[in-house]
């Protein structure tokens, strides 16, 4: 199955099923040669598309220009031209700064992702959104990149450790909240939860999204949903101790009882959105000061001159991106998931 993603730079179709990671060659078609991006704990993956793999370490701490710099080197060294492809092989981290390399090599080489977690067959596969982080917070330093062609072996998703299965899941349920009600319903249930079905839902509201609005003008500020306390957690954790996804499952709590505070959510869709997240089982949110993750909240991307830009819930299914989000709202949030002053 193919969901085709339209943006205004650019149209590429995202292929889902089992077993695709054997003819990811046949699905790319590329221009020429093919260098493939990974990690040497993924090899195995990467050595079934291509056997000329460039390696970086996992982990945010490696999100960084260094490492995108790294990359490069390897391009110009292994002698990557103008119509060679990246293809990237890795989860959220991997496909983040691999793309952004790519999108700076040489203004721009034809990429392809091949995502192998949830997250970021749900996520960050999505949309043509490539970044590393800078030390005052995440995904600073990026550029809108579309690529060519994703491929998402949702085989592949057997294989991963638990927690790293659940942090998609909290990216899969924001997308139920955000655009698809039986998307939400069939998380909240947990019975009967099918992996196919979960990528291919979440992906289809992130494509209406992107379509519409591929540069975060407006719309696309909606996929930011538990992401503004979210990204501050992480910065404040320095991208160690909670995966993506369970900050974000902190985000989404907090920012439910913000949106409760400011008169747009009710408080029968907090109850219920917070439980199917809890219920889901996030790690618990280590011991943090919330002026830390208040000072990460300014370099939020979505917020425009001094405004603080938040989205919260109107129901299951829509939600609305409200400004002029106070420090006193925040820390009502962060006092909402056990976080003082």
């Amino acid at each position: 199955m193919a969901e085709a993603i339209r943006q205004a730079s650019a149209s590429y179709s995202v292929f889902v099923g089992k077993g695709l990671l054997d003819s990811v060659g046949e699905i790319i078609q590329p221009r020429g040669r093919i260098f493939v991006i990974s990690s040497n704990g993924l090899r195995r993956f990467a050595e079934r598309i291509a056997h000329d793999i460039i390696t970086i370490e996992e982990g945010e701490q490696h999100k960084t220009l260094a490492t995108a710099n790294e990359i490069v080197t390897q391009l110009l060294d292994r002698g990557a031209k103008r119509d060679s492809m990246a293809v990237v092989v890795g989860g959220g981290m991997i496909g983040d700064t691999a793309g952004f390399a790519a999108s700076i090599f040489l203004r721009g080489i034809d990429l392809a992702h091949v995502p192998t977690t949830l997250l970021a067959q749900v996520d960050s596969s999505i949309g043509g959104k490539v970044a590393v982080n800078h030390e005052r917070g995440k995904n600073l330093i990026g550029s809108f990149f579309p690529p060519r062609v994703v491929v998402s072996d949702t085989a592949v998703l057997d294989s991963l450790p638990p927690r790293e299965l659940l942090s998609g899941m909290y990216e899969a349920l924001k997308g139920g909240v955000i655009g698809d009600a039986s998307l939400f319903e069939m998380l909240e249930k947990r019975s009967d939860v099918d992996l196919d079905t979960v990528v291919r839902k979440t992906i289809k509201v992130k494509a209406e999204i992107v379509s519409a609005d591929e540069k975060e003008a407006d719309l696309r500020r909606l996929l930011n949903y538990g992401h503004t306390i979210g990204h501050g957690i992480e910065a404040a954790l320095q991208y160690r101790q909670l995966t993506h996804g369970e900050a974000v499952a902190w985000g989404i709590i907090a920012a439910n009882a913000i949106g409760v505070r400011r008169g747009i959510t009710s408080e029968a869709v907090r109850r219920r959105i917070d439980q199917a997240v809890r219920d889901w089982k996030p790690s618990p949110l280590p011991s943090l000061d919330a002026s830390a993750v208040l000072a990460a909240t300014e370099h939020d991307k979505k917020n425009t001159g001094s405004s603080r830009v938040m989205v919260f819930p109107r129901e299951i299914g829509r939600c609305e991106v409200i400004s002029g989000i106070s420090d006193a709202d925040l820390r009502y949030g962060l006092a909402a998931i056990g976080m003082g002053s």
